[in-house]
């Protein structure tokens, strides 16, 4: 079964993609540890299919009364679309038993976080049970082991006002902010516990919600541009200030990038662009045919470094362009080569060990969409997954940042993005001057927060479709997935003053809080 709900590119009926047909997924390695059905590879599996990929989750299997030697099973799944971010949530259920034997596999899709192609799709697959040796069984079992009891507390968001009595749960992930219907999971994390409002299906809510595969998007910018430029920083001072034309030669090449700096490109103030107009350049006909479309490295450095010409000077105005955190993004790749070897990844000798494993997260964000090519270059931009508890400890590890954070992290990056510094605030994108971009982490003003005489200054990550991760001044972590393109949250910053107050006094200035909110 197929029915569309929402289909914008008319995706559904290009005979080329054929996505109402599920992909085979191949062989898939299982390995049972109690209850547990765990997949060997949990990060999203390349096929010949032309518009989805699998990604598997951590299922589990039971026995019900009656039926012998028979075992159930249930695996969470997500479909991602190929060379793109989107990703449809899912279940497979089969049983099986000693002998090989097994049924069908029935598979239900009903949700996703994609803002331009929604689908609900249900079935049957034909599958063989193999009983075979697997590598490294017992490091699978323990990595699981460890990522479960390493996880943050998982409690119901209502459990919030019972925790900290005064609250009002249901002001976050609110209707009036986020159409409930859009809502893929949403959360708040407060001393080191992670408040979950679920994760609602058009079928119910989705029974897997821990192992939920959420796209970053743009937070991706935040995560891996920002937080990778950081931690090079740290390791190599200047970094930040190292000319574009010196690491990327087709911009090199097209003569007008020069002074260009990385720092430039992470605030989006690169002095290129078609349209200085509120996203005219991003969701241009020609960025998303030349760019996104794109699945290799020489065509969208191609469109990224030659398609838009040089306005002003470098620094001046921000202009938002993902192609512009390719190219920041390649010059990265290229740095890394030249200050660890010509072998070194930038995602996994730097970003992944560095920055991601050291804040907690799980495997499934050791990933990141790449050209499809021998180059395989990080998209930086977009194209990451991760878990409702890798945006849980990606908020405990930013806010208040960690002690391992200020050992990694570069000081005076890190103070700016996360609006510590009352001398640079970034660049207004906004004529009102409302709302921010500082190296990479977006940033609203609020002027009228109970208690506070002086504005507050609110950073936060920002994803394609409706994705927000808000690090609130007061240590509270607020986020959302969604795909309705909304990007409120109002209502959630007035609802964590209930929890802790921004303001001491009602002469403190939140920017130049103690960094220990609690003293």
């Amino acid at each position: 079964g197929f029915r569309v709900l929402q289909d914008t590119y008319g995706a559904a009926d290009a005979p080329s993609a054929a996505v109402r047909h599920l992909p085979s997924p191949g062989r898939v390695d299982l390995v049972q540890d109690g209850n547990a059905l765990i997949p060997q590879t949990r990060i999203p599996i390349a096929g010949p299919h032309p518009y989805w990929e699998f990604a598997f989750g951590v299922g589990r299997t039971w026995q019900e009364p009656g039926e012998g030697e028979w075992t159930r099973a249930a695996l969470p799944f997500s479909l991602m679309e190929v060379n793109a971010n989107c990703l449809h949530h899912g279940v497979l259920t089969f049983v099986f038993a000693p002998a090989r034997r097994i049924s069908q596999v029935a598979y239900q899709v009903s949700s996703e976080t994609c803002a331009y192609f929604k689908a609900d799709l249900w079935g049957f697959l034909q599958a063989d049970l193999l009983d075979v040796t697997l590598p490294d069984v017992g490091h699978v079992v323990d990595a699981l082991r460890t990522e479960l009891s390493g996880r943050l507390p998982r409690r119901p968001l209502a459990q919030l006002a019972v925790d900290h009595p005064g609250s009002t749960p249901a002001e976050f992930g609110h209707p009036a902010e986020v159409t409930p219907s859009q809502m893929s999971t949403w959360g708040v994390i407060v001393d080191g516990v992670h408040y979950s409002g679920g994760c609602p299906t058009r079928a119910g809510e989705y029974p897997f919600c821990d192992e939920l595969v959420l796209p970053s998007y743009s937070v991706a910018k935040s995560i891996f541009g920002s937080l990778g430029l950081m931690r090079l920083e740290r390791r190599f001072p200047g970094a930040r200030n190292q000319q574009v034309v010196d690491y990327v030669p087709e911009c090199a090449a097209h003569g007008d990038w020069s002074g260009v700096t990385l720092g430039n490109l992470l605030d989006m103030s690169s002095g290129h662009w078609t349209s200085a107009a509120a996203y005219a350049d991003e969701d241009s006909v020609a960025m998303s045919k030349e760019f996104f479309d794109e699945p290799r490295h020489a065509g969208k450095i191609a469109y990224a470094c030659g398609h838009s010409p040089r306005r002003e000077t470098a620094g001046r105005a921000f202009v938002y362009r993902t192609s512009d955190t390719y190219v920041l993004g390649t010059a990265l790749a290229a740095f890394v080569r030249q200050k660890m070897g010509s072998q070194a990844d930038l995602l996994d000798d730097v970003v992944w060990r560095d920055v991601w494993s050291v804040a907690g997260l799980s495997p499934v964000a050791d990933f990141s969409r790449r050209t499809r090519d021998d180059v395989r270059q990080p998209f930086v931009g977009y194209g990451l997954t991760l878990l409702p508890d890798d945006v849980a400890k990606l908020g405990q590890w930013l806010n208040p940042l960690s002690a391992s954070a200020r050992d990694l992290l570069e000081e005076r990056m890190w103070r700016s993005a996360l609006q510590l510094d009352a001398a640079d605030r970034g660049l207004a994108t906004t004529a009102d001057g409302t709302l921010l971009y500082n190296d990479g982490f977006w940033a609203a003003r609020i002027d009228d927060l109970p208690g506070c005489d002086v504005p507050v200054f609110v950073p936060f990550m920002s994803g394609f479709g409706g994705i927000s991760i808000v690090l609130l001044p007061n240590g509270v972590t607020y986020y959302y997935f969604s795909d309705g393109n909304e990007f409120r949250f109002r209502r959630a910053i007035y609802a964590a003053a209930q929890l802790r107050p921004y303001c001491r006094t009602a002469t403190a200035s939140p920017a130049v809080m103690p960094e220990d909110p609690a003293s």
